[in-house]
């Protein structure tokens, strides 16, 4: 599996994003990161060298 570290990019950046939501119960971040996180997630390059 070639990109593995993208993948965990992505589950870090969704991670990031989901602690606000739990902390103050604003999404606005999760939003954001997921717009990064999704595409990286299923990307069939490297883009984390």
């Amino acid at each position: 599996m070639k990109t593995l570290k993208n993948k965990l990019y992505a589950v870090v950046l969704l991670i990031c994003g989901y602690l606000p939501v739990l902390i103050d119960k604003d999404a606005t971040a999760l939003v954001f990161f997921a717009f990064i996180a999704i595409p990286l997630f299923f990307a069939k390059e490297n883009w984390i060298y």
